[in-house]
This record gives C-alpha cells, sequence and structure tokens, in this order.
C-alpha cells in the first residue's frame, strides 16, 4: 500500500488512487456497493471515515483521479 498508494497499512482508501499516478492499481467494486446510495472509506488515515455518494465517486473522483473500476459480484 505504501508503496502503490502511499497509504500506511491499515488505512486502505479508494481516495488513495490519487496517489497512483502511474495507474498501476485496479479497482474492483462489488455489485452491492455499487447499488448502495452511499460508500464509506478513509480519508488516507484509518483514524477517520467518509460517507460518500456513490454516484459522487464513480462519476466525480474516479474520473478526476483518472482510475476506473471493474464491476464484480462477490
Amino acid at each position: 500500500m505504501e508503496k502503490f498508494l502511499d497509504i500506511t497499512p491499515g488505512s486502505v482508501s479508494v481516495l488513495g488512487l490519487m496517489n497512483d499516478t502511474g495507474h498501476r492499481v485496479q479497482l474492483l467494486i462489488d455489485e452491492d456497493v455499487l447499488n448502495s446510495e452511499f460508500v464509506g472509506c478513509h480519508p488516507c488515515i484509518n483514524t477517520s471515515s467518509l460517507r460518500l455518494r456513490t454516484k459522487d465517486l464513480i462519476e466525480k473522483i474516479l474520473p478526476a483521479v483518472e482510475h476506473d473500476f471493474i464491476r464484480v459480484k462477490l
């Protein structure tokens, strides 16, 4: 995590993709998460959490950090 996302172990977050300028990390999102109104994540440190609209994550945040995702069913 530190090498690819510049995040300490235990603090992994989708927001860490902003640090992956080499696009070496592939994001997988479960379809149940995609069907939820909100998604929770750490702001790159595990001492707090954020609640984001899933739509904002998909339509605003991921394009802004130039990452796509693969939908999976777990």
